[in-house]
C-alpha cells in the first residue's frame, strides 16, 4: 500500500512540475517530433524551412523494401535528404527516417504494408540477423541519426520474432550511435518487450476509408491507448496524432484531407458542429460529410494523452497545414512558458 500512494504521489509532483502551455491549460510535452513525406515533399519542406525550429525531431517517410527485403529510398526521398539535412542543420532538429513495410515493385506499383515479407525476415535467424544489419548500414551510410521502425498489419503471432528482430536492430543501431523508435499500431499488432525500447504509438484512423463516417480519433481513443504508451522503456512514450481528416461523399467514396482543405472546406460549409468527444464536424452543400481537426480537438487529445502517460508529441504529416497549426505547436512547445 505504502508504494502503491507513493507511486501515486510521485506522478502528482510529475504533473504539478512539468510546465503547462500558457493559457492552454495543458501540459507541455517533452518533446515535439514530426514526419516529412515522400508524396508530399515540396509542401513538407517548404513547412521546415518557416517552421523547423519548433521540432525536436523530424523523420523522413520514407524507406520502402524491395521484393527481397532490401531498404529502398521511396520515391522521392532521395531529391527530399540534400535539402532535408540543410534544414535539420539550420532549424536545429534531429533528422531521423523511418522504413515501412511498403514493397516497391516500380514506381507505380507497391504493396503496402505487407506482413507476409515481414514475417520470412524475422522468422528466420540468420536473415534477421541480415535484415537489421542492412537497415542499420542503410540508415548510418544515409547520414541519419535515428530510426522509426514502422512494420504494421503484423500479426501478433510473429510477436515473438518481432520482439528477437527489435532487440537485434537496436543493437545495430547503437553499436553505429543511432537511435531507435518503434511505431505502434493503436489497436493490435505484436509490441515490443516491456521497457526495451521507445516507442510511438498511433492515435488515429478509428474511422476513415474502412468505415462510415466519424472522427480521425478521440480523446476517448487516446485514453484507451495508455497501457500501449507503458511499454516505452522510458516512460515517456510518443503519441502520433493525424492533423488530417476525411471526407464522406454521397456517392459512397471516401478521401483523406490534410489539414488546410479540411480548414477550407469547414469554412464555406453550410454549419459545422462538434460531437461529443469534442471533434469538429459538417456536412458540406453536396452533401459530402467531413470531419477533420483544429486546435480545440488537438488539444483534447493531448490532454486525454498526457493523463494515459503520453509525454512525447508526434505530428503526421507536414504538408498542407497553415499558421493555425504551427501556432498550435508554438504553443505547446516545452521551452514555449
Amino acid at each position: 500500500m505504502r508504494r502503491e500512494l507513493c507511486g501515486r504521489l510521485a506522478t502528482v509532483l510529475l504533473v504539478l512540475l512539468v510546465s503547462c502551455a500558457p493559457g492552454l491549460s495543458v501540459p507541455n510535452p517533452l518533446q515535439v517530433q514530426a514526419w516529412a513525406v515522400y508524396f508530399d515533399g515540396e509542401r513538407g519542406l517548404a513547412e521546415l524551412q518557416e517552421h523547423g525550429e519548433l521540432f525536436d525531431r523530424v523523420s523522413l517517410f520514407a524507406y520502402e523494401l524491395d521484393p527481397d527485403g532490401t531498404p529502398i529510398p521511396a520515391p522521392n526521398m532521395d531529391v527530399m535528404m540534400a535539402p532535408f539535412f540543410r534544414l535539420a542543420a539550420t532549424k536545429g532538429f534531429d533528422p531521423w527516417v523511418t522504413v515501412v513495410n511498403d514493397i516497391r515493385y516500380g514506381v507505380d506499383s507497391v504493396l503496402a504494408k505487407d506482413a507476409t515479407l515481414v514475417h520470412e525476415l524475422i522468422v528466420d535467424p540468420a536473415r534477421r540477423l541480415a535484415h537489421a544489419r542492412e537497415i542499420a548500414a542503410r540508415v548510418e551510410g544515409d547520414g541519419f541519426k535515428g530510426l522509426h521502425l514502422d512494420y504494421e498489419q503484423v500479426p501478433e503471432s510473429d510477436q515473438a520474432h518481432f520482439q528477437t528482430f527489435i532487440t537485434k536492430l537496436g543493437d545495430e543501431l547503437q553499436q553505429r550511435g543511432l537511435g531507435l523508435e518503434v511505431v505502434v499500431e493503436p489497436v493490435s499488432g505484436p509490441l515490443p518487450a516491456a521497457g526495451s525500447v521507445r516507442v510511438v504509438v498511433m492515435a488515429y484512423d478509428l474511422f476513415g476509408t474502412h468505415s462510415g463516417a466519424g472522427p480521425r480519433s478521440t480523446p476517448t481513443f487516446v485514453t484507451g491507448l495508455g497501457p500501449r504508451a507503458r511499454i516505452d522503456s522510458a516512460s515517456a512514450a510518443a503519441l502520433a496524432i493525424a492533423v488530417g481528416g476525411f471526407a464522406w461523399e454521397a456517392g459512397g467514396e471516401v478521401h483523406a484531407l490534410d489539414w488546410l482543405d479540411a480548414q477550407r472546406l469547414a469554412a464555406e460549409a453550410p454549419s459545422t458542429r462538434r460531437s461529443a468527444a469534442d471533434v469538429p464536424s459538417a456536412r458540406l452543400s453536396d452533401s459530402t460529410e467531413i470531419w477533420f481537426e483544429d486546435r480545440e480537438s488537438l488539444l483534447a487529445k493531448w490532454r486525454a494523452a498526457w493523463e494515459a502517460g503520453f509525454r512525447r508529441l508526434a505530428i503526421w504529416r507536414l504538408g498542407g497545414n497553415d499558421e493555425r497549426l504551427f501556432d498550435l505547436i508554438g504553443d505547446l512547445r516545452p521551452d514555449s512558458d
